[in-house]
This record gives structure tokens, C-alpha cells and sequence, in this order.
């Protein structure tokens, strides 16, 4: 798992958009989860909605959203992260 969650941190390669999609179809695995997140995936992610574009931004909170929907202690990590301020300024800006 902690090759597909660097090259989600690296910026401007084509495989991190392929990493990202990769990333979506694991995420449904409870398993791949917890994966995801022992390798730093949730700070990754909240990195990531600093350099997006919008579309890429919705698709990280997406991601985002599966990792913490049904953990508490995701979403704590995820404040813990400093993701709630990079959410609350997508949603005033987004398009979904």
C-alpha cells in the first residue's frame, strides 16, 4: 500500500491520477482501509487538496469520505491532520 500512497504525494506524474483511482477501488475493502490509513494515506489525501485542480480536489474528498465514513478514528485523524479547513474552503468553492 505505501507505494500506491506516495505517488498519490507526488505532484504532476501521470500515475498519481491512476494511484488515485486505484486508491477509490481499495478504499471499498475494509482491510484496504485500514491499509490505506496506517500508510499515511489520510495526511496524503489532505495534502493533496492543497495542489489540485477542483475536480481533483472533489475526487481526494471522495476518497476522504471513504476512509472516515464509518471510523471515528479516521475522522479524528483527519482533524488531527488539519483537513477540516481545506474541506470547508472546497465546499465554498467546488462544483459538486
Amino acid at each position: 500500500m505505501k507505494p500506491l500512497v506516495d505517488l498519490i504525494s507526488e505532484q504532476g506524474r501521470d500515475l498519481t491520477e491512476k494511484a488515485m483511482v486505484v486508491l477509490s477501488s481499495l478504499a471499498t475493502i475494509p482491510e484496504a482501509r485500514i491499509a490505506i490509513v496506517e500508510e499515511g494515506g489520510v495526511t496524503v489525501l489532505v495534502e493533496a487538496i492543497e495542489v489540485r485542480s477542483v475536480k481533483g480536489k472533489e475526487f481526494v474528498v471522495l476518497k476522504l469520505l471513504q476512509l472516515c465514513a464509518d471510523s471515528v478514528r479516521n475522522r479524528g485523524l483527519l482533524v488531527r491532520e488539519v483537513g477540516i479547513s481545506p474541506l470547508v474552503a472546497l465546499s465554498q468553492t467546488g462544483t459538486a
